[in-house]
């Protein structure tokens, strides 16, 4: 009796100090209380140039949306953040979520009138970086033309190529994508990749020289391609022809993501003779736009340890509890060949295909990328240790197309060999998706946001590729 009574004191002293008192509800004022909150967490996008629509780096900025900030922090929509911490068994660096103190702050503050409070309380905004959000890059690549994005429509997305102007492979420790005009880019991702022989680059554009279409040529890109002015097939690759042509993703960018830092002593590798593609998916505003955005690279300054991969759980597919594919004999060896994903029949409102890696030798996780489009309803991502147990890494129940986040680990995990990443997610083609533009139709799996994508990417290196240790032995030989 007496060790439950102090478990329900602390408990309750826990609360406590969680919640605002009634005393500090009374004398909440902007720039004391809130002003702190706001320019923590919020201002970093709302500012002048940034990815949200308006800015909120004063009082004056503030008052006129009080109202609506005190709805979406009380919802929990603002910062977008969708990992669930109750089943998500990981924490995250970028996690922007507001404490209970902090909602209770603003509520507060809006319901006694959003009172300004005193000037000296305000503190100072944070040194965010003009710009860049690392500072001045070491190198800018731009977007190789100024794309028009007309008023009104639908774009198929858009790729440009720059080839990679180094003689010698360079590591590159932080990248940042930048939208020439938020307006029109929706979400963005640079690419490196390899194209395949006989490509040229046409305004920007990788064609055929011939004309003959392009492997890995997709019925979607089928009937986006055209409009080159010299001819040519525009280059289209699969995803597996993309991974086995050694390209990889650097960068993704959307509303609330858009750079990336890598731990210390790893970095991404870029190889010359690649070439940086730029995937653009353009939103027509309404107006006549341009743009032309831009890749910022930040190279090691240190030695690099290891290298940082990026890859999807999508090794094997499984859909209604099926693997996808066969297992064929190529050159006297069995290969299992995947099988095409199904379309999404229409009105379902709880379609499930799941992805799995096995992991062959020992790995270290830094961050997952999940993306989809509007049909994605969640996704979550499980380890099966060696020993059965399974743990839910990241589990984000309410997915949400506009904000497509970078889930970065606040301590990299080390993932022992005979392991098993496992992704999980469901599509929701109902009528009870209010983002859902034709409930009716089956869904095709392709580029475009009205089809639909399963990649789980995540970001690991492998621990026995330690290239200081490889090139210290490398050196040793030598002598």
């Amino acid at each position: 009796m007496k060790r439950s009574l102090i478990i329900l004191l602390v408990s309750l002293l826990s609360i406590a100090g969680m919640a605002l008192s009634k005393h500090d509800a009374a004398n909440v004022t902007f720039t004391k209380d809130v002003a702190p909150i706001i320019f923590e967490k919020c201002a970093n996008c709302h500012r002048p140039g940034e990815v949200a629509p308006m800015s909120l780096t004063s009082y004056a900025e503030v008052r006129p949306w009080s109202k609506a900030i005190r709805e979406e922090v009380l919802q929990r929509t603002m910062p977008p953040w969708f990992a669930d911490p109750k089943t998500s068994t990981l924490h995250f660096a970028n996690d922007r979520r507001l404490s209970q103190k902090e909602i209770d702050t603003i509520t507060a503050w809006v319901d006694a009138g959003a009172p300004k409070g005193n000037d000296r309380d305000l503190p100072k905004m944070p040194d965010y970086a003009p710009g860049w959000t690392f500072g001045e890059p070491d190198m800018i690549v731009d977007m190789p033309i100024e794309f028009e994005v007309p008023a009104e429509g639908e774009l198929p997305m858009q790729n440009f190529y720059v080839p990679v102007p180094f003689t010698e492979e360079r590591w590159v420790e932080k990248v940042e994508l930048r939208p020439g005009n938020a307006a029109v880019v929706h979400h963005s991702i640079a690419n490196v990749v390899r194209l395949p022989e006989g490509s040229k680059i046409v305004n920007g554009k990788a064609v055929r020289a011939d004309g003959s279409a392009a492997a890995g040529l997709n019925s979607q890109s089928a009937r986006s391609t055209g409009g080159l002015s010299e001819g040519g097939s525009e280059v289209f690759q699969s995803q597996d022809a993309f991974t086995r042509a050694g390209a990889f993703k650097l960068v993704g960018q959307a509303p609330g993501k858009g750079f990336e830092r890598h731990a210390p002593g790893t970095a991404k590798r870029i190889l010359p003779g690649m070439y940086f593609q730029f995937n653009m998916h353009y939103q027509p505003a309404g107006r006549a736009e341009k743009d032309r955005s831009r890749l910022g690279l930040w190279f090691a300054k240190q030695p690099v340890q290891y290298e940082v991969l990026t890859k999807g759980v999508t090794d094997r597919i499984f859909v209604g509890g099926k693997e996808l594919g066969e297992t064929r004999t190529v050159n006297g060896r069995e290969v299992r060949v995947r099988g095409r994903i199904p379309n999404i029949p229409p009105h379902v409102d709880n379609w499930e295909i799941s992805g799995e890696v096995l992991i062959r030798e020992p790995i270290t996780l830094y961050a997952f990328a999940p993306h989809m489009h509007l049909r994605g309803k969640d996704i979550r991502y499980t380890l099966v240790w060696p020993d059965g147990r399974a743990q839910v890494l990241l589990d984000v129940p309410k997915f949400d197309f506009n904000w497509q986040l970078h889930y970065e680990l606040a301590e990299p995990l080390k993932i022992p060999a005979g392991s098993k990443l496992l992704a999980v997610a469901h599509y929701d083609n109902s009528i009870k998706n209010p983002y859902n533009p034709a409930p009716h139709k089956e869904v095709f799996w392709s580029e475009q946001s009205w089809d639909e994508m399963f990649i789980p990417w995540f970001e690991y290196t492998v621990d026995s590729k330690d290239l200081i240790k490889a090139a210290a032995g490398e050196t040793a030989s030598k002598k």
